[in-house]
């Protein structure tokens, strides 16, 4: 114990604060043998004075740092470890997303780099398509020409006065029409021939509706003009042969007429008998017979001209009068002779022939001409026909051409 140095009091007054150090050294002799416990914010120190006691606020309980730091530590780390199981989590639903686009936009340039290597193809097989239209409108340079000539040709005042006298529609005008043409055709044939191959080859690559139907209908704009071709120039070929017969017919027809005429003007002579009459006579039977025989030339060059043309009828009667004509003549000559035995049997095989020839001609209903007319309408009728129908598809197929080339007028 220690005494205090000053007292007031007796002999055995003994402070409370010798009490208190000896306490507090027995304390921090346990501390420094190891005692444990919480570390203490004031220490005794050997022959130091003790510190004064610490206010109750002014220490902090080690166990509740330390737990508290512990629970911070063991609550952080399964956070944490959820943090990153959350961003792992992200980071595998985001790889995807991310590759997916990349795939999409790779897809997606592929597929415009595709089409437009389609459309590129397209817009080169539109423009092969225009290339064959094109020659279409340089065939129409043979088809135009020849199809006024058909429409001429079939139509039903051909052979007419009016016609006639047309100097395009004569022979030598078709004649030079038909060179001309004939001269053409074979090029244009070709050259459509060409157009219906190469489209029937380009039409299966086309992918728009509208250039599949351009060329479709080109192809039938094409075989239609080849159609057209063919029967135009079969009725020009009818027209040709039909107009030779018909003019070879037609100076025919007037060459017995001709003949009739003379014929009538001999036998006028011979009414008032005279050698001079006689002989005039003689003359216009021999003018009326040449006229028969030229009449006879001109219609064998009718049918010759005109295969299947028939004039056998006018054959006949030009015989019948020739044969007349030739014993008009014995009779005439027995009259000159003074054989009245000669010339009454001539005159009876005269009568008798003439008779003949009248009823011959009896039967001649139609001039030769008019039958050339019938036979070149009726071989015609089929061949207009179908002409006339691949005209109407040539024109429907132009329409569609035109309004898709954008040339359709307002």
């Amino acid at each position: 114990m220690h005494i205090k140095r000053h007292t007031a009091g007796s002999s055995n007054e003994i402070s409370f604060s010798v009490l208190d150090a000896a306490k507090e050294a027995l304390d921090g002799d346990r501390r420094d043998a190891g005692a444990t416990g919480g570390i203490p914010l004031f220490t005794l120190g050997k022959g130091k004075k003790p510190r004064s006691t610490p206010e109750k606020d002014q220490h902090i309980v080690l166990s509740e740092n330390t737990a508290s730091g512990r629970r911070r530590t063991a609550s952080s780390a399964p956070a944490a470890s959820q943090r990153a199981a959350a961003q792992a989590s992200t980071a595998r639903r985001t790889i995807p997303v991310i590759v997916g686009i990349c795939v999409v936009l790779v897809l997606a340039l592929v597929g415009l780099q595709t089409w437009l290597q389609m459309a590129e193809r397209q817009q080169g097989l539109r423009e092969q398509l225009d290339g064959q239209l094109a020659v279409l409108g340089e065939v129409d340079s043979v088809v135009i020409p020849l199809d006024d000539l058909v429409i001429k040709l079939t139509d039903d005042d051909f052979f007419s006065e009016k016609s006639q006298a047309d100097p395009q529609l004569s022979q030598d005008a078709l004649a030079d029409s038909y060179r001309t043409i004939v001269a053409d055709i074979a090029p244009a044939r070709a050259n459509l021939e060409n157009v219906i191959a190469f489209i029937e080859g380009l039409e299966p690559s086309l992918a728009d509706n509208r250039d599949e139907e351009a060329a479709h209908q080109a192809i039938a704009a094409a075989q239609s003009r080849l159609n057209m071709l063919d029967a135009g120039v079969a009725i020009v070929d009818e027209a040709l042969m039909a107009t030779e017969s018909y003019e070879a017919a037609d100076d025919g027809w007037t060459k017995i007429i001709d003949g009739d005429a003379e014929v009538r003007e001999a036998s006028a002579l011979m009414k008032t008998m005279s050698k001079t009459t006689v002989r005039e006579s003689m003359d216009k039977t021999n003018a009326a017979m040449a006229s028969f025989y030229e009449a006879q030339s001109l219609l064998g060059k009718a049918t010759d001209s005109y295969p299947g043309l028939d004039l056998s009828p006018f054959e006949k009667y030009l015989s019948k009068r020739l044969e007349a004509q030739s014993v008009a003549l014995e009779a005439d000559q027995a009259y000159l002779d003074r054989d009245k035995t000669a010339l009454k049997k001539k005159n009876n095989s005269y009568n008798q022939l003439e008779e003949e020839s009248a009823e011959l001609a009896q039967k001649l209903e139609k001039n030769p001409e008019e039958l050339v007319v019938e036979k070149y309408r009726a071989a015609v009728e089929d061949k207009k026909k179908a002409y006339d129908a691949e005209r109407l598809k040539a024109a429907n197929a132009d329409t569609f051409l035109r309004d898709y080339l954008g040339t359709t007028p307002e």
